[in-house]
């Protein structure tokens, strides 16, 4: 057995179920739809109550660049015309613990000089273009870079020798602003 109260609340939501179809309806079936607001209206005071319109997060990318310049100091005795490779990785993350949402991304980029002297130089420029979770409470970020240099003379048939290095170039708690050309330089010896 209902009470009352439980009746009343029932015919409540029989009726706002009943003008939310009828309201769906007629704005379905009518053109223009200009002008008109969904809602529902409380039938002890007469209110109506707008539903709340959702608009999605106008999502802009971060974009930036990774300039690194490596200055190689050769000591190992190379063949002239050997490669040297050198190359870079950006990692970053935005997350927001709060909202349980984020993105992570990878990026990476070489270069390859041959061997003519002493000296090499090469050159890794990474562009990137990330989605990055606004500034906020619970909002974490990681920027970070490594970098690799290797060089390799020979085959397997004649016998050769190869030489490599590499470490993190950076970490950060911070993405860089919009627009930032992050420059480095690595001084190696191989």
């Amino acid at each position: 057995m209902l009470t009352q109260v439980g009746m009343l609340h029932r015919s409540r939501a029989a009726i706002l179920m009943a003008a939310l179809m009828g309201a769906t309806a007629a704005f379905a079936a009518d053109s223009p739809t200009a002008g008109r607001v969904l809602g529902y209206q409380d039938t002890e005071t007469g209110t109506f109550h707008a539903l709340a319109a959702v608009v999605p997060d106008a999502a802009s990318p971060t974009t930036g660049t990774l300039h690194v310049t490596f200055n190689i100091k050769l000591v190992t005795a190379f063949p002239k015309g050997t490669l040297v490779n050198c190359s870079a990785s950006l990692i970053g993350s935005s997350f927001s613990l709060t909202a349980g949402t984020g993105n992570s991304y990878q990026e990476s980029g070489a270069d390859s000089v041959a061997i003519s002297g002493t000296t090499a130089t090469c050159t890794v420029v990474i562009p990137y273009s990330w989605l990055v979770t606004p500034p906020g409470t619970g909002v974490t970020d990681s920027f970070s870079g490594s970098y690799g240099v290797s060089a390799a003379a020979g085959n397997a048939s004649t016998g050769g020798m190869s030489r490599s290095t590499g470490s993190t170039l950076f970490t950060s708690t911070k993405i860089p602003a919009n627009g930032t050309t992050s420059v480095y330089t690595v001084n190696v010896t191989l």
